[in-house]
């Protein structure tokens, strides 16, 4: 994860430890959120995304992917 991410999820509280995985909600792939490039916040929650495609889905629709 860029440092510059690392920063403002730290500032805003959000710590994420080392191994810890994340969900790409849209396709379901795991990912490690400290390599994962792309993400996007939603109702306080930081998201991941493998693929700009997926992310772009997220995006455009957050309700379908987290209610």
């Amino acid at each position: 994860m860029s440092t510059n991410i690392t920063k403002k999820l730290n500032k805003a509280g959000m710590h994420i430890e080392p191994g810890t995985k994340a969900l790409d909600v849209v396709c379901g792939m795991e990912l490690d959120p400290s390599h994962a490039k792309l993400h996007a916040e939603y109702r306080g929650e930081v998201y991941y995304f493998c693929s700009k495609t997926c992310k772009d889905h997220f995006v455009n629709d957050p309700k379908k992917y987290v209610g």
